[in-house]
């Protein structure tokens, strides 16, 4: 007979995992000198030019923090910002230094995590990926309802 799940238990071992997840990310993150707002901006516009409207679409937080926040990136050279042609609208895209940080960055995501995974076969790691990415699926859906 199967053995039933403990939802509270599962919910731990997740709590336990985002905040593991979220440690490495604050120690590359400050290896690199910039923050998590930062590198999820950065990571956002990519190789695009996009509007303020447009970000603050894709990171669902408010216009006035975005502002703010892309101000700071304009600031320390990582995003240019241009006006355009009718004044009302700027457009932000990378600094070459800014897509170097996002580089390195990923890099350092994926040698942290082929490191903490080294003793893990393929299939374990194929596993959790899927299983992941149906947890997300699912929750998804949840939110949508």
């Amino acid at each position: 007979m199967a053995r039933t799940v403990d939802i509270r238990e599962m919910l731990d071992k997740i709590t336990a995992f985002n905040n593991q997840f979220l440690q490495v990310q604050k120690e590359i993150l400050s290896r690199q000198n910039i923050n998590a707002s930062a590198i999820n901006l950065i990571s956002i516009i990519g190789d695009e030019t996009m509007t303020l409207k447009e970000i603050t679409s894709i990171s669902e937080l408010d216009k006035s923090t975005i502002s703010r926040q892309i101000n700071v990136l304009v600031k320390e050279d990582l995003v240019i910002r241009e006006i355009g042609l009718d004044k009302r609208y700027s457009y932000f895209e990378l600094t070459e230094e800014a897509k170097a940080i996002y580089r390195q960055y990923m890099e350092d995501f994926v040698k942290f995590v082929e490191n903490a995974l080294l003793g893990w076969s393929e299939e374990e790691k194929q596993m959790f990926t899927v299983l992941v990415g149906r947890a997300n699926y699912s929750f998804s859906n949840a939110l949508s309802k």
